[in-house]
């Protein structure tokens, strides 16, 4: 008979709900119940429905051989590579969103400086971490958090009874006015520096690593 094993994975995020829960009730005096009905189930669903739906996209490979076609041009260790890059990265946040984009292509950055280069990872995960971070907030689908922050803001305005609701409503076009000059002039005038302290802390990893492999030689 074959032993049947449960993902470690989800047990973490449902430890960490019972545990918030329990430490709730235990400094506010309050039922756990309480905290359950304030639980936003939709929102949940949202984020169930997103993942499932990425885990089929990425079994299609799609992703993959995207990168592998353009590889060439995406190389970090040119300026145009990196800029190609940025584009993509940025056009794809606000198609996925920003954290499922992520997931999508960071298994391929190895590829993406060369044979000679070493611990291409470090340099290309924290571009990627950057990238997608701030264009997230180009659009409204750019970040999940910002759609629940529209929402968030049209439901308190309808509970709070407010005259004029749409001053709390954000339009796609009335949150790409400000988001577009925002993503554009914070994402290209730090990522210089981002890409010089990436770069650094990888040639001081690899630097830190053959002394290692030079000192166990010695033995």
């Amino acid at each position: 008979m074959d032993e049947t094993t449960c993902p470690e994975e989800g047990l973490v995020p449902v430890a960490a709900g019972i545990l918030t829960m329990m430490v709730d009730a235990g400094l506010n005096g309050r039922n756990a119940s309480l905290a359950i009905s304030d639980i936003d189930w939709s929102l949940i669903a949202l984020f169930m429905g997103l993942f499932v739906w990425l885990n089929g996209f990425e079994k299609t490979g799609f992703p993959c051989e995207l990168v592998k076609a353009l590889e060439d041009n995406l190389q970090l260790t040119t300026f145009g590579g990196v800029m190609l890059f940025t584009v993509l990265v940025s056009v794809g946040s606000n198609v996925f969103s920003n954290v499922p984009l992520v997931i999508l292509i960071v298994d391929q950055l190895n590829t993406l400086c060369g044979p000679e280069f070493v611990n291409c990872q470090l340099l290309g995960g924290t571009i990627l971490a950057w990238v997608s971070t701030i264009a997230g907030n180009f659009t409204l689908f750019g970040s999940i958090c910002n759609l629940i922050v529209a929402e968030k803001s049209k439901n308190c305005a309808i509970k709070s009874n407010i005259a004029n609701k749409r001053d709390y409503e954000l339009s796609f076009l009335g949150y790409v006015v400000f988001g577009l000059v925002s993503t554009l002039v914070v994402m290209y005038s730090c990522l210089p520096v981002v890409y010089f302290t990436a770069n650094a802390f990888r040639e001081s990893s690899f630097s830190s690593s053959n002394d290692t492999c030079v000192n166990a030689t010695d033995f």
